[in-house]
C-alpha cells in the first residue's frame, strides 16, 4: 500500500500535463501512487498521460462533472494514508512529497499539511510566497489568520490525511471557490502542519485555469457555510470580510451594484485598510482601469498584496 496518493484532476491540459507528471515522477520520496481523473477532456491530455508507462499511475475517466467531483473521486479510489492534490498545470519540486511526509511524522495531531510556493508569470519564476514564520516547520491553528495578504497555500501544495478528508466530506460541487471553502472547513476544526520550504510552482492564469472560470455567485455561496463560525472567530470574520471586499469589487466591475452592496453591508470596515475602503467607493469603469494596471504588473512579477 502506498503511503501517499497523488490526485490529479485533468480537463484539457495537453500543454501542461507532461511536465506536471514528470515533476511527480522526480520526487525524492517514492512511496506513492498517482491517480489521474480525466474529467471529460476533449484534447490530447489523456493520450499524453497514457504514454507514461509507470506502475504508480492509475487513470480513470468520467463525464465532465467539475474539479470538485474529480478530486473527490480520486480520494475515494486512493490507497494511501495521505492525499496530496496537484492541478494538472502546476509543478512540484523534487522534495515536495518528502516534505509532506516529514510534516505528517512531525505533527501527528495535524489534519492537513502545506508548503510554501512560487508563482510563475509568463513561464518565468517571479515571486515566492512564504508565511511569515521563524521556523521551517510550524503547527498552525486557524491558518486563515496568516492568509490576509496572500493565500498560505493552494490545492497543489496541500495534502490531507485520508481519514480527515472522508470525515469532512471533501469538496463541494455547488461552490466554485471549492478549495477555499474546504480549506476553511478544515482550518476551523483541524491543525495545519506547514513548512516554509518552497516545493510547488503555480502557473499563473493558464488556459482552462480554475481561477479564470470562477462564477462569482458560486464563490459568494461559501459565505453561507460560515455565518455562525465567523460570529465567534474574529480571525475568520476578517478573512471572510477581505473576500467580501474582493468579490464586491468584481461585482462593481461587472456593473452589478446591488450584489456588491449585499456583500459590503456585511463587512466590518475595521477589517479593511484605507486602500480597500477607498476602492469600494470607485465606479466600475475606474476599477476596470486599475485592474488592467494590476494585471500588467502581475504579469511582470509585481504583486500588490490586498493588505498593503
Amino acid at each position: 500500500m502506498p503511503e501517499i496518493s497523488v490526485i490529479i484532476p485533468v480537463y484539457n491540459k495537453e500543454k501542461y500535463i507532461q511536465n506536471t507528471l514528470e515533476s511527480v515522477l522526480r520526487q525524492t520520496f517514492t512511496d506513492f501512487e498517482i491517480i489521474i481523473i480525466d474529467d471529460g477532456s476533449t484534447d490530447d491530455s489523456m493520450d499524453i498521460a497514457t504514454s507514461f508507462k509507470h506502475p504508480a499511475i492509475r487513470i480513470f475517466r468520467q463525464k465532465n462533472q467539475g474539479v470538485s467531483m474529480a478530486r473527490n473521486k480520486g480520494a475515494s479510489l486512493a490507497k494511501g494514508n495521505i492525499l496530496a492534490f496537484l492541478d494538472a498545470d502546476d509543478l512540484w519540486l523534487p522534495e515536495h512529497l518528502e516534505t509532506l511526509k516529514k510534516l505528517s511524522n512531525k505533527y501527528p495531531e495535524a489534519g492537513f499539511f502545506a508548503t510554501a510556493y512560487s508563482i510563475r508569470y509568463n513561464h518565468q519564476l517571479k515571486k515566492d510566497f512564504i508565511g511569515n514564520f521563524d521556523k521551517t516547520y510550524q503547527l498552525i491553528p486557524k491558518f486563515y489568520q496568516y492568509s490576509y495578504e496572500f493565500p498560505l497555500f493552494f490545492t497543489s501544495n496541500f495534502a490531507v490525511r485520508k481519514k480527515v478528508f472522508l470525515e469532512t466530506g471533501g469538496f463541494k460541487k455547488e461552490v466554485n471557490a471549492e478549495d477555499t471553502e474546504y480549506f476553511l472547513r478544515l482550518g476551523i476544526r483541524h491543525l495545519l502542519g506547514y513548512a516554509t520550504n518552497i516545493t510547488m510552482i503555480h502557473l499563473y492564469k493558464t488556459e482552462n485555469s480554475l481561477s479564470e472560470s470562477c462564477d462569482i455567485d458560486k464563490k459568494t455561496y461559501l459565505l453561507k457555510s460560515f455565518t455562525q463560525d465567523e460570529q465567534k472567530d474574529a480571525g475568520l470574520k476578517k478573512y471572510l470580510d477581505i473576500n467580501r471586499y474582493a468579490w464586491a469589487i468584481e461585482y462593481l466591475m461587472n456593473g452589478e451594484k446591488n450584489k456588491a452592496q449585499n456583500l459590503i453591508r456585511d463587512i466590518d470596515f475595521k477589517n479593511l485598510n484605507k486602500k480597500q475602503r477607498l476602492l469600494l467607493r470607485l465606479r466600475g469603469n475606474e476599477l476596470k482601469l486599475l485592474k488592467k494596471i494590476q494585471s500588467f504588473l502581475i504579469n511582470k512579477g509585481i504583486r500588490i498584496p490586498v493588505q498593503s
